[in-house]
């Protein structure tokens, strides 16, 4: 099956998992509160697991080696969209808070949410090691950087290089290390603990869909449809930058014709739910970021498949 069967499929199957979402919702099976368990859960638990399960059946020590030079472009990816955020920002005259996400929100994709699936049906094998290389530099700009972006300029401190490491600490970032130490000492786990925590790991994927589905049921639609800027992050986020990376990365020689394919995908997700999650907790306006994490990822039903199509047929 090619590029693009592979990412429609699963965009068809993450829009129904959405749609439960809006029933779940609509039918008043679950509310705002059962929405932020569901989050909970998925961050704290089924998304660490799935994210070690992979890593550790996915890979040899060698294959995460050879992988590392993928780290690099990704922070060169991150640095690139954040200076896209910055003067895409400037020419819309943004201000205050909303200025500062509009940054976060272009350089942030949904890779937890989006990115894992995706790619881990493209490449079943090493899929999850691609993405957990990945999710170091993700992760680890996410709570520095990111922190900085969705925290209101009245509520910023100085924190300690200590304090700031200590936030990196997540599940998330647990999981990776964890599945690359395990790699390295040759850890296996024995059949019942692995078949158990890769069916909980299994659960993330549909029920953070689910999760965004019923966020979307709060999201005053009107209001944000009609900002021009979320389409500017659709045009220059989720197509141009994919193709254009594509371009870039296809002819150098020390990475993978499976990385090749990985950074673009990853790069053409629609805005990261984190966002938002930051932005409410920082006391900045959360409802901004949702807004773009809504027309994004509506978008990202018909951009994805259509990047995957560029980038598997024309080029």
């Amino acid at each position: 099956m090619d590029l693009f069967s592979i990412i429609l499929i699963q965009m068809v199957m993450l829009a129904i998992y959405v749609l439960v979402g809006i029933i779940g919702i609509k039918t008043k099976v679950m509310n705002r509160e059962a929405l932020e368990y569901i989050s909970r859960f998925i961050m704290k638990l089924s998304l660490p697991i799935m994210i070690f399960t992979n890593t550790l059946n996915g890979a040899t020590a060698r294959e995460v080696i050879e992988t590392l030079p993928m780290l690099l472009i990704a922070l060169c990816m991150f640095g690139f969209m954040f200076c896209v955020g910055t003067v895409v920002s400037r020419i819309f005259k943004m201000k205050g808070d909303n200025k500062q996400l509009y940054k976060a929100l272009m350089m942030f994709g949904n890779v937890g949410f989006i990115g894992i699936p995706l790619i881990v049906s493209i490449f079943p094998e090493r899929g999850m090691l691609y993405i957990a290389i990945f999710t170091i530099a993700d992760q680890g700009l996410l709570w520095t950087v990111g922190m900085q972006l969705t925290t209101p300029e009245a509520k910023k401190t100085k924190g300690s290089i200590a304090q700031t490491v200590k936030k990196m600490i997540n599940p998330a970032i647990v999981g990776i290390l964890l599945g690359i130490v395990g790699i390295f000492a040759g850890v296996k786990l024995p059949t019942v603990i692995d078949s158990t925590l890769t069916k909980i790991g299994a659960t993330t994927t549909p029920l953070s869909m689910i999760y965004i589905g019923g966020l979307f049921c709060y999201v005053e639609i009107k209001q944000f449809v009609k900002k021009a800027e979320y389409y500017v992050i659709l045009l220059l986020k989720m197509i141009v930058f994919p193709v254009l990376l594509y371009l870039i990365i296809r002819n150098m020689s020390f990475i993978s014709e499976e990385i090749k394919i990985t950074l673009p995908i990853l790069a053409g997700l629609p805005c990261m739910s984190s966002v938002a999650m930051f932005a409410n907790a920082n006391g900045a306006d959360g409802d901004y970021a949702i807004g773009a994490i809504f027309v994004t990822t509506v978008a990202s039903m018909v951009t994805l498949p259509f990047v995957s199509y560029v980038i598997g047929t024309v080029f």
